[in-house]
């Protein structure tokens, strides 16, 4: 995958994608392989807001059924299906999750226990596998003991007992956006990271382009397109009033949600905390008295979250305070008083600006929205896609696809996304494929090592060790990760990675856990500085983004360790 600005201008595309987080790579991916040709445009880089900052949950939709939106919950136990057929590297699907059981009420054990017999029922046709590593186990009910010794400390009173399900697990999150827009490369898309659209080209009342801005080179470039579609998150809005007359607001509004990476609250198993509620849910149809968190079991730590709090529609202005974490930090210990959540613990932030129900709303959108801005605005050729969840993606770019091609007036293709394979994924069975690597590379790296490389890179790990046949001194590893030299190098030539916040944050797990520490992003800097050619100036600049990246900035003693 290579940048080429140029290239964007000579021809007039099918269809111009704006915004490369996961809705816009899978609407690339899915519209490549359906023959259109694509351009897609990111003003940042690839993933780099909402999109990276998920629960790395492939979401099967178990909480739809208190709205008794059976519809839903399939579309995602399918999506969270498929993933793991198309991406088995980057999903495990046999993450279990305990929710405690109080009373014999409407959330008693009782009813609890039919609730997720009914959830297993509906998703009985996705939890097979021909690969046994991606089966889904039955949920079943376990006794009040069993609960408290996953949740020591819990509050015992009235407890009957819990109920364990399983939810899919993304290893890397960055990685499978970033596997969208490398396959749609592939299939023939021309795709640039750091290019902003900054005006519409308009011809009556049709838009047939764009102009955009080279934010590396600063020069501005058009590119052309029969149809636009707006997959810019919580910049839609503002995408849409380029065109220079203001949009109505289409009732997009913003929602700002975020979630902590902290010390291990459980070891096996996701825990679920109940705690007071931040909104009503005015679409459930048990009155809820509480909210939900989750504290996930990621990479050795917790991931706790999501807070979904109102915000400003202007995501430029989206900030997460300090009040706002303490606020949180109290909210879980109020609801596990065992978990003891100091700031201290809080080593990583994870945040996004997501659709709101409704203005001034701190709860999500429902359901995805697909807008033809013929009916909306009286614009020719323009659609925009408000995405809800990370998991269900692909299932709405295939709709969103399937716009495109009716305005388009071309014969009707039907969508294989969900059976080909994304780039890395071409994996039939992954703990075997998994065992064969480790053997085969056992002289040069420890088997964290190519583990780390499988669950990254997949099918194509071979690509990126290739490498080494120029340097082999880039097979020495990162301090402080499983992480090598080589995948720096890797990423800049072959994945576009412009930045090192690209590559500490993105195209490498680096920095997903919290600030790495000085000694390892400066090992990244100056591979990347000797291969782009930068001076010590912009490499201080570079390692000085990295730093201002992070909400919770490096103390001396993280900086230094």
């Amino acid at each position: 995958m290579k940048r080429d600005i140029n290239k964007l201008t000579n021809q007039e595309y099918d269809l111009l994608i704006v915004g490369g987080g996961v809705y816009g790579a899978a609407c690339a991916w899915d519209a490549s392989i359906r023959g259109l040709s694509v351009a897609l445009l990111e003003r940042d880089d690839f993933g780099w807001a909402a999109s990276s900052n998920s629960a790395k949950i492939a979401h099967s939709g178990s909480r739809y059924l208190q709205h008794a939106d059976f519809k839903r919950m399939r579309e995602s136990i399918r999506e969270r299906s498929l993933i793991a057929d198309v991406a088995p590297h980057l999903i495990d699907q046999k993450q279990p999750f305990m929710f405690p059981i109080y009373g014999h009420g409407i959330k008693g054990r009782e009813t609890m226990t039919m609730y997720f017999a009914i959830y297993d029922l509906l998703s009985i046709d996705y939890r097979r596998k021909k690969d046994p590593a991606r089966a889904v186990p039955n949920s079943y009910v376990i006794s009040k003991e069993e609960v408290l010794k996953i949740m020591p400390g819990l509050n015992p009173e009235g407890l009957t007992g819990g109920v364990i399900w399983y939810e899919g697990q993304m290893h890397n999150t960055e990685r499978l956006t970033l596997s969208r827009v490398l396959s749609a490369s592939e299939r023939g898309a021309d795709v640039a990271n750091y290019t902003e659209v900054v005006g519409f080209i308009k011809s009556g009342n049709a838009i047939v382009g764009v102009e955009a801005k080279d934010r590396v080179s600063g020069e501005i470039i058009t590119v052309r397109a029969k149809t636009i579609l707006n997959t810019t998150g919580a910049w839609i809005v503002k995408t849409l009033n380029l065109s220079g007359e203001n949009s109505k607001d289409h009732n997009v509004h913003a929602s700002k949600a975020f979630s902590f990476i902290t010390r291990p609250l459980s070891q096996e198993h996701a825990i679920v905390i109940s705690h007071r509620p931040i909104y009503d849910d005015e679409y459930a149809i048990i009155n809820k008295k509480s909210n939900l968190s989750f504290a996930i079991p990621w990479r050795g730590h917790s991931l706790i979250g999501s807070l979904h709090l109102p915000c400003d529609d202007d995501p430029n202005k989206v900030t997460i305070s300090e009040a706002e974490i303490k606020a949180y930090i109290d909210l879980i210990n109020e609801g596990y008083p065992a978990a003891q959540l100091r700031r201290e613990d809080i080593l990583h932030i994870l945040w996004g600006i997501i659709p709101a129900d409704k203005k001034g709303s701190a709860a999500p959108l429902k359901h995805y929205e697909i807008l033809d801005h013929l009916q909306e605005d009286g614009w020719e050729g323009v659609i925009s896609v408000v995405g809800v969840k990370y998991t269900t993606a692909r299932d709405v770019a295939q709709k969103a696809i399937d716009l495109v091609l009716k305005k388009l007036k071309l014969k009707s293709v039907k969508c294989s996304t969900h059976q080909i394979p994304v780039w890395g994924g071409d994996i039939e069975y992954l703990d075997e494929f998994t065992n064969q690597a480790i053997l085969k590379e056992s002289e040069r790296f420890n088997s964290e090592v190519i583990r780390h490389l499988v669950r990254t890179y997949g099918s194509n790990y071979a690509k990126v060790l290739s490498y080494l046949d120029e340097n082999p001194a880039w097979a020495e590893v990162i301090p402080n990760s499983n992480i090598i030299q080589v995948e720096v190098i890797y990423a800049i030539r072959e994945e576009m990675a412009e930045k090192l916040v690209d590559v500490v944050l993105r195209r490498t797990d680096l920095g997903t856990l919290g600030y790495p520490g000085d000694h390892s992003v400066r090992v990244c800097g100056e591979l990347m500085a000797k291969e782009l050619n930068w001076n010590n100036s912009r490499l201080e600049l570079e390692l000085q983004e990295v730093i201002d990246s992070y909400i919770i900035r490096p103390t001396p003693e993280v900086v230094y360790q």
